[in-house]
């Protein structure tokens, strides 16, 4: 049996709809709450963290479902079910819509109360509801554009912030391509108390040989052909600031030699100068390389690399991480939405079970690809597996994603469809034969007409339906335009 299930009523008339006699028969222990008024309402929400609602639709005194989508979209897990006025049936096909098929009558029948808590109770999980998106107090908040709830981000955030009040030490920050290592040594400068002065980045691997040095280093006038004025390096740019070197395992070795002068005697000298320049530069190099193997061969200088390594970051990757996903798709999409003038779009529980067993070797650089992939070429409302790069169509899910992706794609072609009535207890009683089909087959013709966006053609063909037999059902069950939203 469950534990005790906590049920919020918002009835405006702040009458107690719930008898506990309908319950007495039922394997559940509940505890109600009633509100009359939306303040109350949304406060119970965020304190009590009911599993199921009963609103009233016209809680409110309106006749529009805006407070129901309010809370549908802030409380995703929540299991709600409208209370619809007598006489006022038209409510029905507004829930339909909003893929809403639990709803009690007012006045309550005592069977119908029952039968439709009965399934309630089965379509809920213990755990309380997340909270609500736009709660900024509880949303999590990027750490310096950085995002990850999970223990290795958290480990990662902890150290950028103790190596940042060490604004002298030499730091390494070791991660794969795409991890974010720039994003780190920007962390580390913006926390530490050289954060109003410069943070010069230099990427070792794609300056020619030949340029980086003077880059760096800078030059004096006359010292080779073409140099007609002397030019300040980043070295000296970043005085009193940080430099970060990234991909320093590609640096040759005479700058090697050069730069461990820097990070030793704290001082430089340009290209055909003859004295040194005193420096106050904090230096953070980065690589995706192996420099202890590169030591080994002999093309990085080893004493260099124990100074570069004074203090040893780690950048988890993607496969490290999968539970931050979902909030790196949510910050992608919003990011990229927004810049296109759309609305979001969703995953489907296939496609995201795809996503998050997929092997990302570009990590959050090639997951964030994938999103402006998608804001660009998809127009619907929720991806699919079959609306992925081929790539995805291929990933072996294992056993335990069953849950999350009950039916199978074939082909590419069938419409993802939810059973929500899988895990009916047969030890409660008898059930609503009738009802739960009739539910489950308007729910699978208004899935199927939104994968084909309204053809009905195409939607018959995806139900294994004729075509006029589907028309029928449509026009039998009210249900023409429902998938439009």
């Amino acid at each position: 049996m469950l534990s005790e299930i906590q049920i919020l009523i918002a009835d405006r008339e702040q009458s107690n709809i719930f008898a506990k006699d309908y319950l007495k028969e039922l394997s559940f222990e509940c505890d109600f709450t009633t509100v009359g008024n939306t303040e109350d309402l949304r406060t119970s929400l965020c304190d009590t963290s009911p599993q199921i609602l009963v609103l009233d639709m016209e809680f409110e005194g309106e006749a529009d479902n805006s407070l129901l989508e309010t809370i549908q979209h802030d409380y995703p897990d929540l299991t709600i079910l409208p209370l619809i006025p007598a006489g006022k049936p038209h409510f029905v096909k507004d829930l339909f819509k909003l893929d809403l098929f639990f709803f009690l009558h007012k006045p309550l029948e005592p069977t119908e109360t029952a039968a439709v808590l009965k399934r309630a109770f089965q379509s809920i999980k213990p755990a309380p509801p997340i909270p609500p998106r736009n709660n900024t107090k509880q949303k999590h908040q990027p750490f310096h554009g950085m995002i990850g709830a999970s223990k290795a981000m958290a480990q990662l955030f902890e150290m950028i912030s103790k190596v940042a009040e060490d604004d002298l030490a030499t730091i390494l920050i070791r991660g794969e391509s795409g991890t974010g290592k720039e994003m780190v040594a920007k962390a580390i400068h913006a926390q530490s108390a050289r954060k109003n002065n410069n943070f010069v980045p230099v990427n070792c691997a794609a300056i020619p040989d030949e340029l980086l040095e003077s880059e760096l280093f800078g030059y004096t006038k006359g010292a080779f052909t073409g140099a007609n004025t002397n030019k300040i390096g980043r070295i000296q740019y970043a005085d009193k600031g940080t430099l970060f070197l990234d991909e320093i395992g590609d640096m040759k070795s005479s700058l090697q030699a050069k730069l461990l002068r820097v990070i030793q005697e704290k001082e430089f000298e340009p290209v055909g100068a003859f004295k040194a320049i005193p420096v106050n530069t904090r230096i953070l190099a980065a690589t995706h390389c192996n420099l202890e193997e590169l030591v080994k061969e002999g093309t990085f200088r080893e004493d260099l690399y124990y100074r570069l390594s004074v203090i040893p970051i780690h950048i988890p990757s993607l496969r490290e991480r999968k539970q931050d996903i979902p909030l790196l798709i949510e910050a992608f999409l919003e990011k990229f939405a927004k810049t296109r003038g759309r609305e979001p779009f969703t995953f489907s529980p296939r496609a995201n079970a795809a996503i998050s067993c997929y092997d990302w070797k570009g990590n959050v650089r090639e997951l964030e690809n994938l999103i402006q992939h998608m804001t660009v070429l998809y127009s619907g409302k929720q991806v699919q597996l079959s609306d992925l790069p081929e790539k995805f169509h291929y990933v072996e899910i294992p056993d335990d994603f069953t849950e999350l992706c009950p039916i199978e794609e074939t082909n590419g072609e069938q419409p993802e469809q939810i059973s929500l009535w899988q895990n009916i207890s047969w030890e409660s009683g008898s059930i609503d034969f009738n009802g739960l089909i009739n539910d489950f087959e308007t729910q699978l013709i208004v899935q199927a007409l939104k994968q084909t966006e309204g053809n009905k053609k195409e939607a018959a063909k995806l139900l294994n339906l004729k075509r006029t037999t589907l028309l029928e059902k449509i026009k039998k069950k009210d249900i023409d335009g429902l998938w439009e939203k």
